[in-house]
C-alpha cells in the first residue's frame, strides 16, 4: 500500500539522517555509492540507503531510495512506485506508476506514467507526465507534458509546456531572491531560474481552467489558457493588536485557569496517593538541589529513550519488510507510533502540571513551616497557597519562564528520587 510505503521512506529518512554521512545497508543495497548496472533485473521492491545511487537497469517493483544523490539513468525503468528522498533527484528513464520525492532540486525528464507529487526548493519538469502534477515548495519549472491536473503552491512557477487539465496555482507571499537561510551553503546543485509569481511564456498551453492566487496579476499570453482565467489577489492578513486592557483580561483568565488545573490536580493527587504526594514534596524540601540535577538527568534520559524507540521500531519495521512480512510492518509502525505518542503525552502532564502540583506543594509546606503552623504536613491549605504563589512568581516576564523550568526539573528529580528508593504507594 503506498501509504505504508510513505511512512517507510519518512521511518528511514529518519534512520539515514538524509544520508549526509556514510549510510547503512538495510534492505538489499546500501553504503557509499550503489548502483544498478544496465542488463541488471531487481525482481521485487528495493530498499536502497546510499550516498549516492544510480539506476541503469530494471527494479520490477517499486523503488524506495534515500541518498544525498539520485539519478535514474534513460535506460532505468521503475515498474512500479518510485519513492525518492534527496539532495539532487534526477529522473531520466521510465517509471510505470508514480513518482513521490523530496529533495532540494527535483529533475523529472523521463517518461511518468502516473502522478508526480514533490516538496522541496525546486523541481523541474521537462519530460512526460502521465497524470497530476503536485509540488509544495520554493520555485516550479513546468517545460514538459502534464497530462491532466497541475497543482503549485510557494514562490515561483514558470510554464512553458502543456496542462492536460486545469491548474491551480498559489504564489501568494512571492518574493525575489533566494531564503536567507540557503545562502550560507555553497555546495548546493544548480537548480534553474524561476521569477517570483506565475510566469507563463509563449507557447504553453493550459488545456482546462486556471486559478490563481497572486499578489498582481500575471501575464497571459493569448490563447494559453483553454477554459476559465480565475485570479485571486493575495491580501496578507491583518493582525490587529487587542487594546491594553482586553489583554491583561486574557493574561489573567489564562493563569486563572492554569492555577484551577494546578489545584484540580494536585487535589486528585491528595485524595488517590496523599502519602506518596506528601513524601515527594518532603523530597524536593529536604533535596532541592539534588532535585533539580536528577531532572536534568531524568529529562535528557527520556528524550535518550524516545530517540531509542524512534530507531528500534524502524529497525524492526525494515526487517520486517526484508523477510517480506508485510503484514506486520503497518502494525509496528502503528504500534510504534502509539507508543512514542503516550510518551510524549505522559511527559507533557507531567512537565507542565504534575510537578510543578508538587514545587507548589512543597512550596506551601515550607511556609506554613516557617510560621510554625499545625498544617505543615497535611492538609489542603499548603497546596492552596503553594499553587497560588508558584502561578504568581513564574508569571514574572521571561523570569518566570525560567523558574517555571527549574520547577519542572525539580519536580522530574523528585520522581527519580522516589524510584531509587522505591517507597509504597499506599495512602
Amino acid at each position: 500500500m503506498k501509504w505504508l510505503k510513505v511512512l517507510l521512506t519518512i521511518a528511514v529518512i529518519l534512520s539515514l539522517g538524509m544520508s549526509i554521512g556514510p549510510a547503512f545497508a538495510f534492505e538489499g543495497r546500501g553504503g557509499e555509492r550503489v548502483v544498478i548496472e544496465e542488463g541488471q533485473t531487481v525482481e521485487d521492491d528495493l530498499f536502497v540507503g546510499a550516498r549516492e545511487f544510480v539506476l541503469k537497469g530494471v527494479v520490477k517493483g517499486d523503488l524506495i531510495v534515500a541518498a544525498q544523490e539520485i539519478k535514474i539513468e534513460k535506460s532505468g525503468v521503475v515498474e512500479g512506485d518510485l519513492f525518492a528522498a534527496g539532495q539532487t533527484i534526477e529522473v531520466n528513464g521510465k517509471i510505470t506508476d508514480d513518482i513521490i520525492a523530496a529533495g532540494y532540486a527535483i529533475f523529472v525528464d523521463g517518461d511518468t506514467s502516473g502522478d508526480f507529487i514533490g516538496a522541496g526548493f525546486s523541481v523541474s519538469l521537462t519530460g512526460r507526465l502521465g497524470q497530476d502534477f503536485l509540488f509544495m515548495g520554493y520555485q516550479a519549472l513546468v517545460a514538459g507534458d502534464v497530462a491532466r491536473h497541475l497543482r503549485f503552491s510557494g514562490n515561483g512557477i514558470k510554464l512553458s509546456g502543456r496542462i492536460g487539465g486545469d491548474a491551480e496555482i498559489s504564489v501568494g507571499e512571492a518574493e525575489e531572491g533566494i531564503p536567507p537561510g540557503l545562502t550560507f551553503y555553497s555546495d548546493l546543485p544548480p537548480v534553474p531560474h524561476v521569477p517570483p509569481g506565475l510566469t507563463i511564456q509563449e507557447g504553453a498551453r493550459i488545456e482546462g481552467h486556471l486559478r490563481y492566487t497572486a499578489v498582481e496579476e500575471a501575464s497571459i499570453p493569448p490563447g494559453a489558457v483553454g477554459g476559465k482565467v480565475e485570479f485571486k489577489k493575495h491580501e496578507p492578513p491583518r493582525k490587529e493588536a487587542p487594546p491594553t486592557h482586553a489583554r491583561a483580561i486574557n493574561w489573567g483568565l489564562d493563569r486563572l485557569r492554569y492555577l484551577v488545573s494546578l489545584l484540580l490536580i494536585g487535589t486528585l493527587m491528595l485524595l488517590i496517593a496523599p502519602n506518596w504526594t506528601q513524601q515527594l514534596a518532603g523530597n524536593i524540601r529536604a533535596k532541592p538541589l539534588p532535585s533539580l540535577g536528577w531532572g536534568i538527568v531524568t529529562l535528557v534520559a527520556f528524550g535518550l529513550s524516545v530517540l531509542v524507540l524512534v530507531i528500534a521500531v524502524v529497525i524492526v519495521s525494515l526487517l520486517l519488510g526484508l523477510l517480506t512480512i508485510r503484514e506486520l510492518v503497518g502494525w509496528s509502525l502503528f504500534t510504534g507510533f502509539m507508543a512514542g505518542a503516550a510518551a510524549l503525552w505522559g511527559m507533557g502532564l507531567t512537565w507542565i502540571y504534575l510537578t510543578r502540583v508538587l514545587v507548589g506543594f512543597a512550596l506551601g509546606m515550607g511556609i506554613f513551616r516557617a510560621f510554625r503552623s499545625q498544617v505543615t504536613g497535611r492538609g489542603w491549605w499548603p497546596l492552596i497557597v503553594g499553587a497560588v504563589i508558584l502561578v504568581l512568581i513564574t508569571s514574572v516576564p521571561i523570569l518566570g519562564r525560567l523558574l517555571a523550568w527549574a520547577a519542572s526539573l525539580v519536580g522530574l528529580g523528585a520522581f527519580w528520587l522516589w524510584a531509587r528508593e522505591k517507597p509504597s504507594l499506599a495512602g
